[in-house]
């Protein structure tokens, strides 16, 4: 079997899940991945190859990789996902995110809340895909006819952030509210967050959040929670080994691949409900993070701290459904998101998002969708 190095820079737990889209592709290519640790030190790379004897080598280069050149390889195809700017000038083909599409969708998700201010945060080094996404989000900013206020964090910021929370919290301020804010990732948006929280601000009634890599290290640990646009990370390792196996095959694949966002993770810090009520805002934390884990309407309603009628009642003037209603969309909005990425069959699909069978699964999703999850899916 054909060894294929995969370099790992990034910290973050949707690494899982770009390997994972590597793996999909490599059992049909018969190679074996081998994940390498890049994180903390730096490989010795001529060692790794003649221990290896790899026939390519992928880099995820999402953690940065200023050490790593195309030359380093001495011609042995190599890609690189999402590289920094240094990397990129290695000459190996990359595949990365769509930086356009991934601002459209901040942008939208920022401007259906109606905001009177913008203000765009920036990352600790200026790189080519904060710029990209800065230029997205400052052209959406003037169709609309409102101007995009920037600020970003200094390099000393990554290790002392408060600095930064004080001075981003006087911008905050400053501005017309209600504002909204695109943190350029998840790593700034939840310092925006704190800041705002610093000043005693709604949110998002005065300011609303949304970031870019749905860490959710990151996201379900801000108080509140963040907002972030998606990334296919299942996509971006799935595209990486099809690029490779263009390159094994003496083709000339593009020098850059984009890859589709997933989508928008709506999290506290862009919900809004028809009536501000915190344990409505409460009750829907607990929803979507437990929808699939066989959640009752009668634990979400002991959030209220009364009868079951009147937790009923507020929880239907905030958002115009039952509680059950809620549970049951969340439960198929995940289970959707299974099917789109045809990841599992139905039956484990229904265990997964809390069904007690697939009969039951597919009762429900026919109820709601008019088709089988079979047919929906194709």
């Amino acid at each position: 079997m054909k060894t294929v190095l995969v370099f790992r820079t990034t910290n973050r737990g949707t690494w899982r899940e770009t390997f994972g889209g590597m793996t999909g592709f490599a059992k049909s290519a018969g190679w074996q991945l081998q994940p390498v640790d890049a994180r903390k030190v730096r490989p010795d790379l001529r060692a790794l190859m003649d221990f290896w004897h790899p026939v390519g080598v992928v880099i995820d280069a999402s953690g940065g990789t200023a050490f790593f050149k195309g030359a380093d390889f001495d011609g042995l195809p190599a890609v690189a996902i999402n590289p920094e700017d240094e990397l990129a000038g290695g000459n190996l083909p990359a595949v990365a995110n769509d930086a356009d599409e991934i601002s459209r969708l901040a942008m939208e998700e920022l401007l259906r809340l109606a905001p009177e201010s913008l203000l765009f945060v920036g990352w600790f080094a200026e790189r080519d895909w904060c710029v990209a996404r800065r230029k997205v989000a400052q052209k959406v900013a003037t169709l609309h006819g409102m101007s995009l206020r920037l600020v970003s964090p200094e390099p000393g910021d990554a290790a002392n952030p408060i600095h930064f929370i004080e001075r981003l919290a006087t911008q905050i301020a400053a501005l017309p509210k209600p504002c909204g804010i695109y943190a350029v990732a998840d790593d700034v948006g939840r310092l925006a967050l704190a800041a705002s929280v610093r000043l005693g601000l709604d949110i998002p009634g005065d300011v609303s959040v949304v970031s870019v890599d749905d860490d959710p290290e990151v996201c379900e640990n801000c108080t509140p929670t963040l907002t972030s646009i998606r990334p296919d990370y299942r996509g971006l390792g799935f595209e990486a080994a099809l690029v490779l196996k263009r390159l094994l095959d003496g083709e000339r694949p593009p020098s850059v691949t984009t890859v589709s966002v997933a989508g928008v993770m709506r999290r506290a810090s862009t919900v809004v409900l028809r009536r501000r009520d915190p344990k409505v805002a409460e009750a829907l934390e607990m929803i979507r993070l437990h929808a699939c884990d066989g959640l009752r309407t009668a634990r979400v309603a002991a959030v209220f701290g009364t009868s079951l009628h009147t937790a009923e009642d507020r929880f239907r003037a905030a958002t115009g459904q039952t509680i059950g209603q809620a549970i049951m969309d969340r439960r198929l909005s995940t289970a959707c998101d299974y099917l789109r990425g045809g990841r599992s069959s139905i039956e484990a699909i229904a265990n997964f998002c809390g069904w007690t069978s697939a009969v039951a699964f597919r009762k429900a999703f026919i109820a709601r969708f008019g088709l089988p999850p079979g047919k929906w899916a194709h």
